[in-house]
């Protein structure tokens, strides 16, 4: 299966360019110290295999956010609200997904709108929270569909840009570090070039190339994050690692990224709202608060 790639246009990248402050300062205001290590895991599509990957991620005391289409609850193989509600009452974030999981950049604006203020609004009346957090389908986005999403009153976003370490970014264009699926080394360049970043891609080929497979490369760049700091966030489709197979390796990972000294493991939220403490969300809408001294 091919990596779904991130659509740009220019207003994105004047979008990522204009983003606040460095995170080295943000760092010295929260008292954070610059080599913080934080991981954090994301899932998508809300598939009822997802509480196969629940147990697995309890044992190990990690964090996950799960991002869930609305339209299919307890449809096929899809889980049931009950089932949702099972993973947030256990401590896990439930972020949106839309509802029936269209190119957002492929259909018209109203009908992208409808699709994240309707997702939002259902899994806020299922689960009686605030929903903060939305992924984008595919990982496809441009400008437009940032400031709809901001519209809606999202608090952040995660697309599928792979290979990011990086404390800095945009909190509606959040990166990934590694993916729970056996990528070839094309698929990563094209993964980086299609966001102009060849020096990443210089950087990271001996690492992809070095690394016998998916897994050994998350450890590879896990251990990359203990050494220098960073975000290590694992992005994965539950119902992939079933097809694949792929359950041991997966928990092979798990096991390896967690219960280690100083590593924060955080949700989705929890990681943007560190980097950008200036933000508060409460009852589902996004208020700016200045930072406390």
């Amino acid at each position: 299966m091919p990596m779904p790639m991130l659509m740009k246009d220019k207003d994105t990248e004047r979008l990522r360019s204009s983003a606040a402050s460095s995170t080295r300062e943000r760092f010295r205001g929260r008292g954070l110290p610059d080599k913080a290590v934080f991981v954090t895991t994301s899932w998508d599509d809300g598939e009822r295999s997802d509480l196969r990957l629940a147990e697995l991620l309890s044992a190990r005391a990690l964090p996950a956010t799960f991002y869930v289409t609305t339209g299919g609850l307890g449809q096929g193989s899809a889980m049931s609200a009950m089932e949702v509600r099972g993973l947030s009452n256990a401590g896990f974030e439930v972020g949106a997904h839309t509802v029936t999981h269209p190119v957002l950049t492929e259909v018209s604006g109203a009908e992208a709108a409808r699709e994240l203020e309707d997702c939002k609004q259902t899994l806020e009346d299922l689960l009686g929270r605030a929903v903060t957090s939305f992924a984008y389908p595919k990982g496809r986005y441009n400008s437009a569909v940032v400031e709809l999403v901001r519209q809606a009153r999202y608090s952040c976003a995660r697309g599928v840009q792979l290979l990011s370490l990086s404390h800095d970014f945009p909190r509606f264009e959040m990166p990934v570090t590694i993916q729970a699926f056996p990528h070839r080394w094309s698929g990563y360049a094209k993964n980086l070039l299609r966001r102009g970043e060849v020096a990443s891609l210089a950087r990271f080929s001996l690492q992809i190339g070095r690394s016998k497979n998916w897994v050994e490369l998350g450890k590879s760049l896990f251990d990359r994050a203990l050494q220098r700091g960073g975000v290590w966030h694992l992005l994965g489709h539950s119902w992939q690692t079933e097809k694949l197979g792929g359950w041991s390796e997966l928990e092979d990972l798990l096991h390896y990224v967690s219960a280690r000294p100083g590593v924060r493991y955080v949700t989705n939220t929890a990681l943007c709202e560190t980097m950008r403490p200036e933000l508060h969300v409460e009852g589902g809408r996004t208020s700016q608060q200045k930072t406390p001294a």
